[in-house]
């Protein structure tokens, strides 16, 4: 369940928000992929059942996703919302991207303190995929860079 409460302040712990000061407590499945080549890259967020869903109208729009730490934010504005036949909530799709190496290295230590604080970790992928993080089976067709 999304919760107004918040660690980041203090400077402990990272949190994602699709509204301002509500927290999304579902854990996302997060594909990255990092071009060889140049500096860019892509994070693919997939929240299942997002929780912030069960605390608001749902007629409110989302425009962008919150990625908060101690450093600051990091604003992913690229989000689709699906829903079921029946207009229930079903996912929400955010991607982040990069296009330095900076933003790549501000992007890892939101991730690692993300990850530290959702008891969380990376696991390095045997496909094109660089990291899949917190997640199942790549869906490679969606990550085709040619697509960034």
């Amino acid at each position: 369940m999304a919760t107004k409460t918040s660690d980041v302040s203090s400077g402990v712990g990272a949190e994602i928000q699709f509204l301002r000061g509500l927290r999304e407590k579902t854990v996302p499945e997060v594909k990255v992929l990092r071009n060889p080549v140049d500096a860019s890259s892509i994070a693919i967020f997939i929240f299942r059942r997002p929780s912030f869903y069960n605390m608001v109208d749902l007629e409110q729009e989302v425009d962008g996703m919150s990625m908060i730490d101690m450093e600051g934010i990091i604003t992913a504005t690229e989000v689709t919302a699906h829903f079921s036949e029946t207009g229930v909530p079903e996912t929400i799709e955010a991607k982040y991207k990069m296009k330095s190496d900076e933003e790549w290295d501000r992007f890892i230590r939101f991730m690692e303190r993300y990850a530290q604080s959702h008891g969380l970790s990376f696991v390095p992928s045997p496909t094109k995929i660089l990291y899949d993080i917190f997640t199942s089976e790549a869906e490679e067709a969606a990550l085709d860079p040619k697509e960034w």
